[in-house]
């Protein structure tokens, strides 16, 4: 079990990462990978089904990832 916890662990750290890099591009009006998109909103299900909290830039993401598809 830890090291499934370890695991997530990675994954929560580099989805981090990964919405950082995206949150900037957005800000500075570059364009964004469709695939960063859809490897951020994977890793946050999968975060969730396990129940990992969410880091906060990727929450902000998936916020606002929510919001467009209404």
């Amino acid at each position: 079990m830890t090291a499934s916890l370890e695991r997530l662990s990675e994954v929560s750290r580099l989805a981090d990462l990964l919405a950082d890099q995206v949150l900037d591009a957005q800000i500075f009006s570059r364009p964004i990978p469709d695939q960063h998109i859809r490897t951020l909103l994977s890793a946050a299900f999968l975060l969730e089904e396990y129940g990992i909290p969410l880091p906060s830039l990727l929450q902000q993401i998936v916020h606002g990832a929510g919001r467009g598809a209404d």
